[in-house]
């Protein structure tokens, strides 16, 4: 005899049949069985939609092995689509547990006339639903009968966040992040809602798993206990609603608004409701349906007072050409969404992604006039060249008065395994922004006696674990504030004129054709092969090594095919055998050039001294660079590599005048505010705010320049440990020198405001 669900919890269950689900989805794909190929090709179609071809390369990759290993290296198309499916039909048992349990009629009407109807591919799902479940042996069977016959009381028991959390428990964390999902903790959604949202409408345009939609209904359930059940019921469904243009997010958000009602369901009489989650697209942009896309319209017949969520985090590059074009077509131009172009933006002098032109447009079709929106986004967007269309605060003709920023530091919101930066921006429809906006930052505790570890749970959780600091953000330019913010009481010494050019590294896209290992040297022309810097090889004052790169060209774009072949043919020969590789390179960085065309060369790159750093992460080590001793190729100059940047110059004087500023502390706990803790925290839009004038042989500059040569002499001596290592090591001789270092350059501004 089986036991009853009751002895196991529902998501044990639930994951338990989605294994032996895939398992047999999986016999049946591999059989060719018509229905499970048409799911799988009709889910295909919508993620090269919108998410473009983002397991190419590991389709490229697999095997026939790969469908038998959930393990293997890189998420496929299929196996996700396998993932996708399993979630899909434990999401749908649910459900139907819930309705049957509460005798409940749950239907979902038609979206609004201006969410562009979207491809549904779950009908084909659940096609393979109802063979599978034929596959499933007398265990598997009995248990699907006691998850679809729990009690109600058990089901009451499940909170709705347990629904995206089966979702992360079945699809794995690495096709998440390549499909942009990141699904948002309780907490987060609690924190972006306005405490008086009893009478007004919420709304969420990418609801993903619906845990902004659950704590909306629950907010509201609370504030609207004087009402009848029935009351509440049609109360809550008429103002809390979703949209997402992924047919299982919508699922997964229905599941979760229902367990919400739960309360109220039982308290009604074999209820009827309308779950207000919609399959569609919010932006109107035509979707994949027949239906061709409405004309953008400020005005539409959803309006909402309040819009919340976690946009998608999607890059524009990762765009199908469609979906680019339709963006052009209804919302770029219109609201100079990407105001850079060519180069520029290639270098991130635009949106590194969609989720700012996304609340942009979603403002503009949906709130009310006054109305208030509260987004998850990158931390990083208040400083920096990606953040400026946000800081311009204007959607079209709309002023937005940013009212707050909840800052999550080096917080993990999203769970350890998802490192992203993030933010909570709350906005006010049509008024301007008063600074300084308030900034409060969220930090784990710092008292060993602390009750817990950092909790997202709910909003109750993150106050009980976690510490705040409030203070303010103000433009670092009263004249440009949509130029980078900093807190008030940030450093701002080091601020001021940079004279230098910042360049990008070398950048190839095809590591694996131009990294150089032992045995390639021998079978290549020196010729092209050079010293390569990655951030791994970079601290303050030194380098940790360095690899070995081909770099066939002198500059980006130059036509040297034939010279090549002609003075090192091996070196041709290893390029054209990598063909294939070379031309199948997505980005338009390589448009133009021969076929092994890099980005990022020009006669910068060969200058007698480089001051060079990684502008990924916050780790603001500089390094002047000028040639390595390599023992296989000889001294030759080095060549920074595609997450560096740089400042040349053939004035070696200069180079270390340059380093010993952006080394010393007033300058780092400028580029602190500046950049903050994102991914390209040390970009060019932030070391270029700060003060670094052209040498001047004067007895500080030369006093700051010999600082950094002193100091670029003693570090080599201590690079025999790991890098991690020697970071945690005091070199006193060292602390010496950047203690000199530190007081020069405190001098150095303390003259120039007395100048000024």
């Amino acid at each position: 005899m089986t036991d009853p669900i009751s002895n196991e919890t529902l998501l044990e269950s639930a994951e338990r049949l989605c294994e032996t689900y895939r398992e047999a989805a999986t016999e049946r794909l591999r059989d060719g069985d018509v229905a499970v190929v048409d799911a799988a090709e009709r889910w295909t179609a919508f993620v090269r939609h919108h998410h473009g071809a983002v397991f190419d390369a590991a389709d490229r990759a697999a095997d026939a092995a790969v469908l038998e290993d959930r393990a293997a290296d890189a998420p496929t198309e299929r196996t996700v689509f396998l993932d996708v499916l399993a979630a899909n039909f434990a999401v749908s048992r649910l459900r139907r547990a819930v309705e049957s349990a509460f005798d409940a009629d749950c239907r979902s009407s038609p979206p609004p006339d201006c969410v562009d109807v979207n491809a549904d591919f779950t009908t084909a799902f659940d096609a393979v639903h109802r063979l599978v479940r034929d596959d499933f042996d007398d265990e598997s069977a009995a248990r699907l009968a006691r998850l679809e016959s729990a009690e109600p009381v058990i089901l009451d028991s499940l909170e709705p966040t347990a629904v995206g959390h089966l979702y992360e428990r079945i699809v794995s964390r690495r096709a998440r992040l390549s499909l942009g999902e990141y699904y948002t903790p309780r907490g987060l959604a609690e924190l972006a809602l306005p405490a008086d949202c009893a009478g007004e409408t919420v709304l969420d345009p990418a609801c993903g798993a619906g845990v902004f939609l659950a704590a909306a209904v629950d907010r509201k359930r609370m504030a609207l206990s004087d009402l009848t059940p029935r009351e509440t019921l049609d109360r809550i469904t008429s103002t809390v609603v979703g949209v997402d243009l992924n047919p299982v997010a919508v699922r997964c958000a229905r599941l979760a608004y229902l367990l919400t009602l739960t309360p109220l369901l039982a308290a009604v009489d074999s209820p009827t409701v309308e779950l207000p989650v919609y399959l569609g697209d919010s932006l109107g942009l035509g979707g994949e349906s027949a239906v061709p896309a409405r004309t953008a319209s400020p005005t539409t017949d959803l309006r909402a007072d309040v819009l919340v969520g976690n946009p998608p985090w999607l890059t524009w590059e990762r765009l199908s050409e469609r979906a680019r074009s339709r963006w052009r077509e209804h919302h770029i131009d219109r609201l100079d969404l990407l105001p850079r172009r060519g180069a520029e933006r290639l270098l991130g002098h635009a949106n590194d992604d969609l989720s700012v032109p996304f609340v942009w447009v979603c403002i503009e079709r949906y709130l009310e006039e006054g109305g208030r929106a509260a987004f998850v986004l990158k931390r990083d967007l208040r400083s920096g060249p990606a953040g400026r269309l946000l800081r311009q605060l204007r959607v079209g003709d709309r002023p937005l008065s940013l009212r707050r920023v909840e800052d999550f530091g080096a917080l993990a919101p999203f769970g350890d395994q998802v490192r992203a930066a993030a933010a909570l921006y709350e906005f006010t429809a049509d008024a301007d922004t008063e600074f300084p906006v308030s900034f409060r930052t969220w930090r784990a505790r710092s008292d060993p006696d602390a009750p817990a570890p950092p909790a997202f749970d709910s909003l109750d959780a993150m106050h009980r674990t976690l510490d705040t600091e409030t203070t303010g953000l103000v433009p670092v330019d009263v004249d440009d504030p949509a130029g980078s913010w900093v807190r008030v009481d940030a450093e701002r010494a080091a601020l001021g004129p940079c004279a230098h050019e910042i360049r990008h590294g070398l950048k190839d896209d095809a590591k694996a054709v131009f990294t150089v290992d032992d045995r390639l040297v021998s079978a290549l022309e020196l010729d092209h092969l050079y010293p390569y810097l990655r951030s791994k090889h970079v601290v303050k004052f030194g380098l940790f090594g360095h690899d070995r790169h081909l770099v066939p060209q002198r500059r980006t774009n130059e036509e040297n095919e034939s010279e090549l072949a002609r003075d090192a043919p091996r070196t041709y020969d290893y390029l054209a055998n990598h063909r294939e590789t070379l031309d199948g390179r997505a980005s338009t960085w390589f448009d133009g050039g021969p076929f092994y065309n890099l980005f990022g060369l020009g006669p910068y790159t060969w200058a007698d001294y480089k001051v060079v750093w990684c502008r990924l992460g916050f780790k603001p080590h500089f390094v002047v660079v000028s040639t390595v001793d390599d023992p296989e190729l000889g001294e030759k100059t080095v060549v920074p590599g595609d997450h560096c940047m740089f400042v040349a110059t053939d004035d070696r004087r200069e180079a270390h005048f340059l380093c010993g500023l952006l080394n010393s502390a007033p300058y780092q706990r400028c580029l602190r505010e500046l950049g903050g803790e994102g991914k390209a925290s040390l970009s060019k839009a932030a070391v270029s705010k700060l003060y670094l004038p052209e040498w001047r042989d004067t007895p500080l500059f030369r006093r700051i320049a010999d600082c950094s040569e002193r100091a670029h002499e003693i570090v080599p001596g201590h690079v025999d440990v790991s890098k991690r290592e020697y970071n945690r090591t005091t070199i006193p001789e060292l602390e010496v020198v950047t203690g000199e270092l530190d007081r020069a350059v405190e001098r150095l501004l303390a003259e120039r405001d007395d100048n000024s």
